[in-house]
């Protein structure tokens, strides 16, 4: 029986890509593999952004990081631009002396 082989693959120049198209300095972290796209921020301070503030920014992260996937020259990038996207902020900051871990994460379906 053949083993099926699922990996995730670290792709810097898309990441760099969708930051680039976001207007953000450091770029996300972009990983594709497992059926989706994540892209992660971290030290942003977007998990303290009110709730709709953040789903509206993350459905537009979505939306740009499709857009730059269609776009890119390789076509076994292209083809995964329909996945679905996850996007995670992902924060520590110190809330009266105590260390305090933030993570927060919206999955957005796969483009129809």
């Amino acid at each position: 029986m053949k083993m099926i082989r699922v990996g995730v693959v670290r792709y810097a120049k898309v990441a760099r890509a969708i930051a680039d198209a976001l207007d953000i300095n450091p770029p996300p972290d972009c990983r594709i593999g497992r059926g989706r796209i994540t892209v992660t921020f971290r030290q942003m301070g977007a998990s303290r952004w009110p709730e709709d503030e953040k789903l509206e920014y993350a459905l537009h992260v979505a939306d740009v990081a499709r857009s730059v996937l269609a776009a890119d020259s390789r076509r076994l990038v292209r083809r995964r631009g329909n996945r679905a996207v996850v996007i995670l902020f992902d924060d520590a900051f110190l809330d009266g002396g105590c260390d305090v871990a933030s993570r927060w994460q919206c999955i957005v379906p796969r483009a129809r």
